[in-house]
């Protein structure tokens, strides 16, 4: 993984993310219909599914799946404009981002703002299951779509 310097050893967490980032908080996969996506991820791999939610100002249906510890979203676009429909639209169904939970947002926006992290998001924002989110931009995170994730459930 050579070429980027916060990627050079990929056991640790990256530099832009240290004293930021507690543990991974779910992944989230892209699905353009999550009764079809559902069938499979619960009812072939069997994993506990929980209830589908409406965030509505992100034109999306959430569906958490737990795969024992491990959180799963996957996201249904409501709306043919939202970002997610066109995620879908150029790329199919897959791996959408990665979700970092933090202990608390404006800190770790601030902290990776004076880092130099570019962010798509420089004020949290209402996430599914009442968590706070914000996401930081793929350019500045070796390609991958990160996001935050304050969640007082946890």
């Amino acid at each position: 993984m050579r070429g980027h310097p916060d990627l050079e050893n990929p056991l640790e967490i990256p530099q832009s993310l240290k004293g930021v980032v507690c543990a991974l908080h779910h992944l989230a996969i892209v699905v353009p219909d999550l009764a079809a996506a559902r069938g499979l991820y619960e009812g072939v791999l069997g994993l506990a599914a929980g209830e589908v939610e409406l965030v509505a100002d992100q034109k999306v249906r959430v569906l958490v799946l737990m795969a024992g510890e491990q959180r799963i979203e996957l996201v249904e676009p409501t709306a043919p404009d939202s970002p997610v429909a066109r995620f879908l639209e150029r790329r199919g169904g897959g791996l959408h981002h990665l979700a970092w939970r933090v202990n608390d947002l404006e800190q770790a926006l601030s902290i990776l703002k004076g880092r130099g992290v570019r962010l798509i998001d420089e004020q949290p924002r209402s996430g599914a299951h009442k968590t706070r989110i914000a996401f930081l931009h793929p350019a500045a995170t070796g390609g991958v779509l990160m996001e935050l994730v304050e969640d007082s459930s946890v």
